[in-house]
């Protein structure tokens, strides 16, 4: 659970746990409608994880009980339980969105969060967490609770991190922003959060500059992934930008962005101590957007996106009573786009 030490962005009043409840609520109800109204085999990646757990029942591999040991577990005993591989991926699509409520409840509980993150949270990542990533959906939330001890630098954040890892390795990723996090007290004055908000402006729109100057990396990418074996099954990820990228990607590109700025831009207190983390995750997403291939770019988003929506200042955006029913209009949108990115 997350540490009682750590000050909600939103102070805690009655009203507000209402308000969590009725939104938490809400998104049980829309999961469990989409299950019910969706086919699971129209979902991306099903197959991947057919022919994933195909090979983890018949030709398991010597590393399966030590690389991401806690997601091959999951899958084998729902394989236990079906006796049949394709059953097993389809019963643990429907247990997946069971999976994400538990853990966005465990995440972001009422005391520490505030509604308007839970709705933005679901709006932009709930599609992708709570009906396609069976094994990385733990992993996200995991990481997301890591970088809430590493902001008051509580040893137990490691831990975390290594769980995250145990489910899907890419929570890896998110290894340097949460050290530079962790240590942030202690890096040189130009690297701490600290900085004027025109700095973070100028950084932010730099990255993004040098990322797009930077596709040739895209073979050098391939090639360190295809070369460590026990990682290279993930080189579906690094295929080419020519024909995995699609506009959808690109938006999704500007949308990050702008997101990034708005956070640096109204950051204060307990938000601003995230910056660094924000920065360097960010920087990573963009150099994999354009060197590596927007999806393993988009894989990488949830974990930095989960924190700073966690802490974004809601009032200093813009979020009031009278602005509130736009807010959910723009959030359902939002979840409708997502949602076409992933089902068809």
């Amino acid at each position: 659970m997350i540490d009682e030490t750590i000050k909600p962005v939103v102070p805690a009043t009655s009203e507000g746990h209402l308000s969590y409840r009725m939104v938490y609520g809400a998104i049980a109800m829309i999961i469990i409608g989409i299950d019910i109204f969706t086919q699971p085999t129209r979902y991306a990646d099903l197959d991947t994880y057919v022919y994933y757990l195909d090979a983890l029942v018949h030709y398991p591999p010597d590393s399966w009980m030590y690389f991401e040991v806690l997601s091959n577990i999951y899958l084998l005993m729902s394989h236990w339980l079906m006796q049949s591989v394709f059953s097993a991926v389809i019963l643990a699509h429907y247990v997946l969105g069971l999976v994400f409520l538990a853990l966005l409840g465990t995440a972001f509980p009422a005391r520490s969060s505030s509604w308007p993150t839970l709705l933005f949270m679901f709006a932009i990542l709930g599609p992708l967490l709570a009906f396609v990533t069976m094994r990385a959906t733990p992993a996200y939330f995991l990481v997301a609770i890591a970088v809430r001890y590493a902001i008051d630098r509580r040893i137990s954040a490691w831990l975390f991190l290594l769980l995250a890892a145990m489910f899907h390795i890419s929570a890896l990723l998110a290894a340097v922003p949460l050290g530079l996090l962790y240590f942030e007290r202690n890096l040189p004055g130009m690297l701490r959060s600290n900085r004027s908000r025109k700095f973070y402006l100028f950084i932010t729109l730099t990255v993004v500059a040098f990322g797009a100057i930077l596709p040739e990396l895209s073979s050098g990418v391939t090639g360190v992934v295809q070369s460590i074996p026990v990682i290279s099954k993930y080189d579906v990820y690094t295929e080419s930008i020519a024909t995995d990228t699609r506009i959808g990607h690109y938006i999704f590109l500007l949308f990050v962005s702008m997101l990034t700025i708005i956070f640096l831009m109204s950051r204060d207190g307990l938000s601003g101590r995230l910056s660094v983390y924000v920065m360097a995750s960010f920087a990573l997403y963009v150099v994999m957007f354009f060197s590596a291939s927007p999806v393993a770019a988009f894989r990488q988003t949830p974990f930095w996106i989960m924190p700073m929506i966690a802490l974004l200042p809601w009032g200093k955006v813009g979020l009031t009573k009278s602005t509130a029913p736009l807010f959910v209009i723009a959030c359902a949108v939002l979840f409708v786009f997502q949602f076409g990115q992933v089902y068809g």
